[in-house]
């Protein structure tokens, strides 16, 4: 079975801002905990735009969401 390679290019695109922001903050090594105390949520408000965010550009694994928000460049901004 091949597995289905997500495309990056639109990344930020399928994303909203806040979801973008959660993906760069785990990128950056935050825990869903640090990550909730900075923006000011909860943090299974975290969890669930992590967890959203996955879903949204076929990554499965938080590791490779955040391979991809890198591979895309949006680590960097």
């Amino acid at each position: 079975m091949t597995a289905v390679q997500p495309d990056i290019s639109d990344f930020e695109k399928v994303l909203t801002a806040r979801q973008t922001e959660v993906v760069r903050l785990a990128a950056l090594g935050l825990t869903a905990k640090e990550t909730a105390r900075r923006l000011g949520i909860s943090k299974t408000t975290v969890e669930e735009h992590l967890t959203e965010a996955r879903r949204r550009v076929g990554a499965t694994t938080k590791s490779h969401l955040v391979g991809l928000a890198v591979a895309a460049g949006i680590v960097l901004r």
